[in-house]
């Protein structure tokens, strides 16, 4: 049976950005467009009952889509000698489906949720619940990376445990440094730059280190006992190196969101390549549970609807966030803070579970090497003193095949008896 290849980052990307599926993409965003318009005209409960009717759609078609009868309804397959008219037919046949269950849903919840219906009460509430739901999108976008890229780093397939002179992880430390300084720098001055603004702030600088010096402390122990073998010290310094980057991009965020140094166009850039990424690190993590294992639930085939689905969900809850609530820094400087949080804290965790993981690994495989097969040279002598010494038994004891005089006449009972002596019979 041929070997199915593991699920890799570029697989999972040729598949959402595959040609065959990406009328959904065109989809959501012109679905996700107008809803977000509707919010903010003033018709933020229906636009809120939009954006859930369409996520929970592709989330009833992904799963439904590993079944060949409803992908061939919402999949492009190509047709020779198609003319471009039919073929362009045929990309818009492929979201009727999801279109139908999108307004079908959007249809319900409208007549049953809307004003003066029987679940009133609910569909008040839920405008600012997706406008929280960023909240959650914050930590699952934290979690999302830290998980992805700590099970996508691979193990090293041999180490060897370091020497007590050497193992430290101040260089690793040193190194992680660095790059965070050089982002720092880089993001701090190219916004500067790009907004025209000649001063100079320090509070970047100071957030940065104030952060890294906290993560530093709550992983240090951990990062002592990475640095112990090769293998460990290894993955726990490209991680870190990922994870500190990423924290960092979020601190920066919340610095410039606090001294009002970016505007809303920024904002909205870096909020929307925030989605992209996270949607990506989800999808990655969920169908390949990032270390290549397969799921039977989330595939590369429907990564992209999986996608579609957070996609609307995430809009919906970022045009809640700028329709609902009158503050938009303070939402925003709340989701980074919990980005930032989670992130940290899924330093510790996850890297302590995943050198338990290698360590435990390591400890097999050097039990399995630690056994020695004698060679004929060593078992020669064991050999001659086990013989020696069966043949000092065999000089003491009769040995089978001893020379048998065949002639001699066997011994029987009353041999050494007399029969010459008169014996006295008693009446």
């Amino acid at each position: 049976m041929e070997e199915e290849q593991p699920l890799t980052k570029m697989a999972i990307i040729r598949s959402l950005l595959s040609p065959a599926t990406a009328p959904h993409l065109l989809l959501l965003v012109i679905t996700a467009s107008l809803l977000h318009i509707m919010a903010k005209v003033g018709t933020e409960q229906m636009a809120s009952f939009g954006f859930i009717s369409f996520s929970i759609a592709y989330v009833l078609l992904a799963p439904a889509s590993n079944k060949d009868v409803f992908r061939k309804l919402i999949t492009f397959q190509h047709r020779e000698n198609s003319s471009f008219v039919d073929s362009m037919k045929e990309r818009f046949k492929i979201v009727l489906l999801p279109l139908a269950f999108g307004f079908a849903l959007w249809g319900i919840m409208a007549f049953t949720m809307s004003e003066d219906s029987s679940l009133s009460d609910i569909g008040t509430i839920i405008p600012p619940a997706l406008g929280f739901l960023f909240v959650a999108w914050a930590a699952a976008q934290g979690w999302f990376f830290a998980y992805a890229t700590s099970n996508g780093i691979k193990t090293p397939e041999t180490g060897t445990i370091k020497d007590k002179s050497n193992h430290s992880p101040i260089p690793s430390l040193a190194t992680t440094s660095v790059l965070m300084i050089a982002m720092t720098i880089l993001v701090t001055e190219a916004f500067r730059f790009i907004l025209t603004s000649n001063s100079f702030s320090v509070w970047p600088y100071v957030a940065s280190f104030a952060v890294f010096g906290i993560s530093v402390k709550i992983t240090w122990t951990l990062r002592q006992k990475a640095s112990t073998h090769t293998a460990t010290h290894t993955v726990a310094k490209r991680w870190f190196h990922l994870t500190q980057l990423f924290i960092t991009w979020h601190v920066l965020s919340i610095v410039r969101s606090i001294d009002s140094a970016s505007s809303t166009t920024l904002i909205f850039i870096e909020e929307l390549v925030l989605m992209i990424l996270t949607v990506f690190m989800a999808i990655w993590a969920l169908t390949s549970k990032a270390d290549g294992r397969k799921s039977t639930l989330f595939t590369k085939d429907n990564a992209l609807f999986w996608g579609v689905a957070f996609g609307y969900a995430y809009a919906g809850s970022v045009a809640m966030i700028t329709s609902v609530f009158d503050d938009l820094s303070a939402v925003l400087i709340g989701g980074h803070i919990i980005v930032v949080a989670t992130v940290v804290w899924a330093q510790r965790s996850l890297l302590d579970s995943r050198i338990k993981r290698m360590f435990k690994d390591f400890d097999i495989q050097v039990s399995v090497e630690a056994i020695e097969i004698p060679i004929d040279s060593n078992s020669e002598e064991p050999t001659k003193e086990g013989n020696k010494e069966s043949l000092e038994l065999e000089d003491k004891d009769e040995s089978i095949g001893d020379p048998v005089d065949w002639n001699q006449k066997p011994e029987s009972i009353g041999d050494e008896t007399d029969w010459e002596e008169d014996i006295e019979l008693l009446d």
